[in-house]
């Protein structure tokens, strides 16, 4: 009989850790993003400019994961982060552009806090088995990003979109928020 621990064992012993802190911060983080998620998906459709409210969430909640992200490699982190404050920080030069390019650099800079959220599921997906992250990586993210990257906005794809990126992330946290906190106590 094999003694060789499951991928999860693996993942609970060789995971570095920072404290329980650490772990609830991460989370925090996610269901900042989801309650984003919630008010995009619910405030776009109905052509509320309050909508805005909920990018800003997902993405305050996508930098607070991101900075308490914890992998195996650094370098996955050091992409993830970087995705995430370059996609800000694009945003918030979008502001200091002229008009016709200001509209680009803001839907530029919310595909690369998107990159780094696709990081994260990405992450949760492959050390958990989460199906939510993969969708999330592969399909919703980039299918959101492309919509309004290659053409003017669908308001229709984009409020359909917005829904599957909130069900899905709703799930994928639902189960990361079941997991048992790691860390020190």
């Amino acid at each position: 009989m094999s003694t060789n621990p499951t991928r999860e064992e693996q993942i609970v012993t060789e995971l570095p850790t920072s404290g329980r802190g650490h772990d609830f911060a991460y989370r925090t983080g996610l269901v900042l993003q989801v309650l984003g998620s919630a008010i995009l998906a619910v405030l776009y459709p109905l052509e509320s400019p309050f909508y805005t409210v909920g990018i800003m969430l997902f993405e305050a909640g996508t930098l607070v994961s991101g900075i308490f992200l914890i992998v195996w490699k650094s370098v996955v982190k050091k992409f993830i982060l970087g995705s995430i404050l370059t996609g800000i920080a694009l945003q918030v030069a979008g502001f200091y552009v002229q008009e016709q390019h200001a509209g680009l650099m803001l839907i530029a800079g919310l595909g690369l806090v998107c990159a780094g959220a696709a990081g994260m599921a990405g992450k949760e997906a492959y050390c958990f088995g989460y199906r939510e992250g993969w969708l999330l990586m592969v399909l919703a993210f980039p299918f959101l990003v492309l919509v309004n990257l290659l053409g003017k906005e669908n308001p229709v794809l984009n409020s359909i979109g917005f829904s599957v990126l909130f069900l899905l992330l709703l799930s994928l946290v639902g189960k990361k928020l079941r997991e048992e906190v790691r860390g020190q106590k």
